[in-house]
């Protein structure tokens, strides 16, 4: 958890809160992950990570929490098909503080509701960021793969074993 005094909210993400969510995301894709990536990877990233794109993908199926400290989003988790991680970012200050593994177990939560008989979670992981879900869990699935230039290691939850 984050040990600031001003405690950290998790929320679902208001209808006029994409640019700020995306600006986050950028901002730390742009800082830890677009370095191993190709042109052809961060062209690609952009394109999912657009504040349209990201509207468009929360007409249907996905769900998005957020973190916020201080009235400010610190971080985000978005959902696919109520069982795999599309997007996860948490600013560069309040990383390694609890707030990415809080939105992946309050994502699983809104999952389990939605989908009783749920047994696991997926996620691309980005090369970067394996060690962090194998901290809360995740095994992996398979060697790192390339898809558009986006570099990514597929991995899982088994929500038995949590």
């Amino acid at each position: 958890m984050w040990s600031n005094n001003t405690p950290v909210i998790y929320r679902s993400m208001k209808p006029d809160e994409e640019s700020a969510v995306i600006d986050l995301v950028l901002n730390v894709f742009y800082e830890f992950v677009a370095p191993q990536y190709s042109n052809e990877g961060i062209s690609e990233f952009k394109k999912i990570a657009s504040a349209d794109a990201l509207a468009d993908r929360l007409k249907g199926e996905n769900f998005v929490v957020v973190a916020e400290s201080d009235r400010k989003i610190i971080g985000f988790i978005e959902m696919r098909e109520n069982s795999h991680i599309a997007l996860l970012f948490v600013e560069k200050p309040y990383q390694h503080k609890g707030i990415a593994k809080e939105l992946i177990q309050r994502s699983i939560e809104i999952c389990k509701k939605r989908n009783p008989g749920i047994q696991t979670i997926t996620v691309n992981s980005s090369p970067n960021a394996v060690a962090a879900y194998r901290k809360i869990g995740f095994k992996g699935l398979d060697n790192e793969k390339v898809s558009n230039g986006i570099r990514f290691v597929p991995m899982e939850l088994n929500l038995k074993r949590i």
